[in-house]
């Protein structure tokens, strides 16, 4: 019953783990992000933006709008704050807008993680792994605040977001929105910030991550899943 809040549990406490867990010299960095992005493509394509795309072909093809609006939410706020401060005035800025949202997106994934839960285990795990990996990516170039319980309260969104799941419910269409949003904050961030650039980045660890999480899916799916 409590598995979704246990799953949000895990996040937030890795979300608090691995703050700075490698160095930007640490060799294995590139090839776990790498791992992560072919990951989270693969849940993407696979079976984020396909469950959308049913549920709002359900109830109304305007849903899929949700994913347009939170991927172009993300691009412009970030667009703004580059083009309009600079120096310490947009590392100040960056770090309010990645703080907040953050704290926002991981709230809804944890709540969401907990309806999906409670609904199909499987389903559950399956976005659990991903956002796993997103949270590690998302921890790995802050630095570790003094302030432990500050880095305790901004860690413990997941958690929060599946608890006002016990208690709250915004039935079929709100967890549709909301599913909707995850999925274009989720492919925002693969596109922007995880597959790496240019020269950088472990073509070997990508392909691998797509293939494993792809076999995965596939035997899942063969079982009647």
């Amino acid at each position: 019953m409590f598995l979704g809040q246990i799953l949000a549990l895990i996040l937030s406490i890795v979300d608090f783990l691995t703050e700075g867990l490698f160095s930007r010299g640490n060799q294995n960095k590139m090839k776990f992000i790498s791992f992560a992005a072919g990951v989270s493509v693969t849940y993407v394509f696979l079976i984020m933006l396909p469950e959308v795309y049913v549920r709002s072909v359900g109830i109304s093809k305007l849903i899929f709008l949700s994913v347009l609006f939170s991927f172009g939410f993300f691009h412009i706020i970030e667009k703004y704050i580059r083009q309009n401060f600079t120096g310490i005035a947009l590392r100040k800025e960056h770090q309010l807008l990645h703080t907040t949202s953050s704290f926002g997106y991981f709230f809804v994934v944890g709540y969401l993680l907990a309806d999906i839960t409670s609904q199909n285990a499987l389903d559950g795990l399956l976005l659990f792994i991903p956002v796993t990996l997103h949270i590690v990516i998302d921890s790995l170039p802050r630095r570790k605040s003094k302030k432990h319980h500050v880095r305790a309260f901004a860690s413990s969104s997941a958690f929060l977001g599946s608890l006002v799941a016990l208690f709250v419910d915004v039935g079929f269409l709100g967890n549709t929105i909301l599913l909707g949003s995850v999925a274009g904050g989720l492919l925002y961030t693969v596109i922007r910030d995880t597959l790496p650039k240019d020269r950088e980045g472990k073509p070997m660890f990508f392909t691998l991550g797509i293939l494993i999480f792809t076999i995965i899916i596939l035997l899942l799916w063969n079982v009647g899943f």
